[in-house]
């Protein structure tokens, strides 16, 4: 009968494994071999008796005639962990030890810790590395999320993957410590021996459940969403008709559109609204069909409001919203769908306007219309639209700036 049992130490600390295996022999239970981790070890059952277990570290030079050597003094073979340790076992408590000078089983042992060592460090800056990369990536979004709160839940499940990566990251360094230590003492002091299983299904049974309830606690999607004039705004934003009328083509008056409304908030920003309005080519219909009904051009605006905490929180913002724009508008030039391709794209121009801290501009073709984007910054107030229609830039502006101005 074989039976599992973790390791009470570390698996560099020889004299504390030598003396745990000595005594699981005592108890009936002969060592067979450690796993392939080297977290637990495999024991046969029997009658108990008096064992003695060393192990010999694998250091430089041949390594063929050692167990014969040692077989010669009394001492078996019984499991061999390729680049660390081999394991032997003897029943004559007169027999020899097989390092009887401190000296020799230095020299054994030195080689194992600098192939050790080289191969955790190794580990380490590998991970430091990746971690480095994946911040490179998403630390932008990473940022942004964390200053709006959009998307709560992707950040807890990144906040706790890096938690797990740093605990993960932390063995290799704990490994290179122990290392050193043995490299210096030759004589590490056994660790304090617990039953890790135990403590395992206690880290699971308290950890997994409060991840669930974390989990389903956190909203995944923050932002509420409900139809135009559903739900009160700070700002009174310019209308589809009062747009048209800065421009050459006014509406004799204000025309069905569809849309919605997008309300979030922060502790860092509290005030974040987006409102979508769209003047389509359809109309609803009593039963509830769509009846195309050609116009003679579209009208659109996304405006996308935000009120930052402090003036430096909403530079921020307004650099993260302008890099998103730039994100979304560069991803859609190469679409298939002609209605969402985006073509003649300009540059980004930063202009200097009276009142407002910052203020870029770009023009586009989407679907075949001429659109035009800004985003303003005004102290703690970040705005954002997005405008298709035959009305300029510059006679659109000074009615947003306006509505800016004048707070519900």
């Amino acid at each position: 009968m074989t039976e599992k049992h973790w390791l009470p130490c570390s698996r560099y600390d020889i004299q504390g494994l030598q003396s745990w295996l000595d005594e699981m022999a005592l108890q009936g239970k002969f060592f067979q071999r450690f796993s392939r981790l080297i977290e637990s070890a495999q024991f046969v059952t029997d009658t108990p008796c008096l064992v003695r277990y060393r192990l010999d570290p694998v250091g430089k030079g041949k390594q063929e005639d050692l167990p014969d050597l040692y077989a010669q003094m009394g001492w078996a073979l019984v499991d061999t962990l390729p680049r660390m340790y081999c394991v032997y076992s003897c029943q004559d408590p007169d027999a020899p030890e097989l390092h009887s000078d401190p000296a020799t089983l230095a020299y054994a042992l030195n080689s194992t810790i600098q192939q050790q060592t080289r191969f955790w460090t190794a580990m380490t800056a590998a991970s430091i590395l990746f971690l480095g990369g994946v911040f490179s990536l998403i630390g932008k979004r990473l940022l942004e999320e964390l200053i709006l709160m959009e998307q709560p839940r992707d950040l807890f499940q990144f906040a706790f993957s890096l938690a797990v990566f740093v605990i993960v990251t932390i063995r290799p360094i704990r490994e290179i410590r122990q290392l050193v230590k043995v490299r210096r003492t030759l004589a590490p002091k056994a660790g304090r021996r617990w039953n890790r299983a135990r403590d395992l299904k206690v880290y699971f049974c308290i950890t997994v459940p409060l991840l669930l309830v974390l989990y389903f606690a956190i909203p995944s999607y923050r932002p509420q969403v409900c139809g135009l004039g559903e739900a009160p705004l700070s700002h009174t934003w310019p209308t589809l008709a009062q747009l048209e009328a800065a421009g050459p083509r006014p509406l004799e008056e204000e025309p069905e559109v569809d849309g919605y409304l997008k309300r979030s908030h922060s502790w860092l920003v509290p005030v974040q609204e987006f409102q979508s309005m769209d003047w389509s080519r359809t109309v609803r219909t009593d039963p509830g069909e769509l009846i195309e009904i050609p116009r003679p051009y579209p009208l659109q605006v996304y405006i996308q409001y935000d009120r930052a905490r402090s003036p430096g929180t909403a530079r921020l913002v307004y650099q993260l919203r302008r890099d998103r724009e730039v994100r979304q508008l560069n991803a859609v030039l190469s679409y298939d769908n002609p209605l969402s391709r985006v073509s003649d794209l300009q540059p980004f121009q930063t202009r200097e306007y009276p009142g407002l801290d910052a203020l870029e501009t770009v023009r586009f073709r989407r679907g075949g219309q001429e659109r035009w984007l800004f985003t303003a910054l005004r102290g703690n107030d970040i705005l954002v639209v997005e405008y298709a229609g035959p009305t300029a830039l510059e006679n659109c502006l000074p009615l947003f700036l306006e509505a800016l101005g004048k707070e519900n």
